[in-house]
């Protein structure tokens, strides 16, 4: 599996396995000792073992992975923004959504008041 391989759909364990190994790549290509990166970040070194591995850990070591890889300001690139484009006149004339609502589907019969016969 190469470092780089961005179409990769599979599985969320592949894409944290990838996780992983673009995370190792970027620490050696910093000439870091895996014991320096975690002793920086704040966790241990086998936690970050574990993290290069299989990408298993949690958000938390992750963002303090980053960090300490002076790219935690990258983070938040991860999830777009979700402000709708200025020249769209509903970003201006409504308060943000707060939640999501379905729209009711159309039914497949017109409605009546039930009390029609049916004469043919």
């Amino acid at each position: 599996m190469s470092v780089l391989d961005e179409t990769d759909t599979g599985p969320i364990s592949s894409l944290l396995g990838q996780l992983g190994l673009r995370m190792e790549a970027y620490r050696i290509s910093r000439q870091l000792k895996q014991e320096e990166l975690a002793d920086r970040a704040g966790i241990s070194a086998r936690t970050l073992r574990r993290l290069e591995a299989d990408g298993n850990g949690t958000l938390d070591t992750f963002a303090r992975l980053l960090r300490a890889l002076d790219l935690d300001h990258r983070l938040l690139d991860i999830i777009p923004d979700a402000t709708v484009s200025p020249l769209d006149t509903r970003s201006t004339a409504q308060a943000p959504r707060q939640r999501v609502r379905h729209r009711a589907e159309e039914p497949d019969t017109p409605w009546t008041w039930g009390d029609e016969t049916d004469e043919t």
